[in-house]
């Protein structure tokens, strides 16, 4: 009962709840962590003026989570967060339909390269060059979907070079950042397991 009043159980629960504890992120946590890039992204607009600004919350998320978790699909559960919450959030539905299956390509980008290339997604190097190939993959499918079905979208306004510019370089720093976050999160519960 003294536990209790203390809060110490509540937070023990919810330890065990997300994930916390154990250092493995549970799938509402990452989905929340998801929910979370979308109200940055909504109610935090830096308005860099930039195209693809967004890939520093995005990526920094994706990239956190999938270094911090080891379950598999951890990209996409969050990205699922990310794009449910953007269409509640959006005033433009048609913007936000447009960027869920973008986010979720990036996300399985992530994932899939996790599969592949394991601990070495840790490396900052390796997490930047992911960052950003994953993220540059919006545009490039915005360039051939409008080359496909003539249609403008409004990054398209900076030429083709500067936001494939602009995405990698976002998206290599959002994943750094990301990286760098898991790096002290699991830091952060290693030393607190070695106190118990």
């Amino acid at each position: 009962m003294a536990d209790m009043q203390t809060g110490k159980w509540s937070l023990k629960r919810f330890s065990r709840l997300t994930g916390l504890e154990s250092r493995v992120l549970s799938p509402p946590a990452l989905f929340l962590l998801g929910v979370a890039v979308a109200v940055v992204h909504h109610y935090f607009d830096f308005n860099l003026g930039l195209p693809g600004h967004h890939g520093l919350e995005l990526l920094t998320a994706l990239m956190f989570a999938r270094l911090a978790s080891d379950r598999p699909w951890v990209a996409v559960i969050v990205v699922a967060g990310t794009a449910g919450a953007n269409l509640g959030l959006s005033p433009h539905i048609l913007h936000s339909l447009k960027n869920v299956p973008l986010y979720f390509l990036i996300a399985l980008m992530i994932d899939g390269a996790w599969r592949v290339l394991g601990e070495r997604c840790r490396a900052l190097p390796v997490a930047a060059a992911l960052g950003a190939v994953a993220f540059v993959l919006k545009p490039l499918v915005l360039f051939g979907t409008a080359a496909l079905i003539d249609v403008h979208f409004g990054f398209m306004r900076h030429g083709a070079l500067f936001p494939i510019i602009t995405y990698i370089s976002f998206g290599a720093i959002g994943a750094i950042c990301g990286a760098l976050l898991s790096r002290a999160w699991r830091g952060g519960q290693q030393k607190a397991h070695d106190s118990t």
